[in-house]
């Protein structure tokens, strides 16, 4: 056996140990993680929100009304997918499509999109919110958000889902219009927004929310989305839902035995 060969055997046995080291280092607690992800309930989320979502019925149109004509709207769209294929690797595909309807009921556009979703698990590991329902035995998986536009002005929106991917079970929606609040009003709606839509609304600026000025605070409270409900009943046209979210830290310190901590009520 020569020297050299001698000295690669060495190297070689040193980067193997190495390697495994850092395997045990991060594969035992990744292990860990995911068998608490598995295992956690909704009781052991510290909820730090909540919101009334709608469920697209299937083969039909689930239509919302606006306050006045809008040509934009924002969407926040998830599929609730079965306990099973909840750490689907390739996710879901589903196609939404959204129809502008004019307030004479004329049809002014049609949108059709495909959307991917990352399973429960996926978003769990890789994010930093875990969005739940309480009392239903479904699962979310990951949540888009789309902003749409219309060629004109239009009073409604329909809604369908189409090519929906095995394991799915449901698509859940969330329908905004755009409100711009004005004089003192825009401060207050500013104020009484959750921290976490402060920080979605400040992303874009160089400070972070507590730093801002009155002046930037008043001009960002006129940006503001709020909710639109859907047409018709509750159980027949529609299935209204309650839906949580939790922290990632939050929902593992609970489980560590720290209290929980009553959420607010979405704006």
């Amino acid at each position: 056996m020569s020297l050299s060969f001698l000295a690669k055997m060495v190297v070689f046995a040193l980067l193997a140990l190495a390697s495994g080291l850092a395997g045990r280092e991060y594969a035992v607690p990744l292990a860990d993680y995911l068998t608490d992800v598995r295992n956690i309930t909704a009781r052991d989320a510290r909820i730090s929100k909540r919101s009334i979502a709608y469920r697209i019925p299937a083969k039909q149109r689930l239509s919302f009304a606006f306050s006045r004509p809008v040509t934009e709207t924002k969407l926040l769209v998830h599929p609730a997918v079965g306990e099973d294929v909840r750490s689907l690797e390739k996710g879901f595909v589903y196609g939404l499509r959204m129809r502008w309807i004019g307030a004479n009921g004329e049809e002014l556009a049609v949108h059709d999109t495909y959307l991917q979703a990352d399973s429960p698990d996926e978003v769990f590991t890789s994010g930093n919110t875990w969005r739940f329902f309480r009392t239903r035995p479904e699962l979310v998986a990951e949540q888009d958000i789309l902003l749409v536009e219309s060629p004109k002005p239009a009073a409604r929106l329909q809604l369908e889902v189409f090519d929906i991917d095995p394991g799915i079970i449901g698509i859940d929606v969330r329908v905004f219009e755009q409100y711009a609040p004005a004089g003192s009003q825009a401060l207050s709606a500013y104020r009484r927004l959750s921290d976490g839509s402060r920080e979605l609304l400040t992303e874009p600026n160089a400070f972070p929310a507590d730093l801002l000025t009155l002046e930037e605070k008043f001009y960002l409270g006129r940006n503001h989305w709020r909710s639109v409900g859907p047409i018709g009943l509750n159980g027949r046209d529609y299935t209204m839902l309650v839906l949580y979210e939790a922290s990632r830290e939050d929902v593992l310190a609970d489980r560590s035995g720290e209290s929980i901590a009553d959420g607010e009520m979405a704006q």
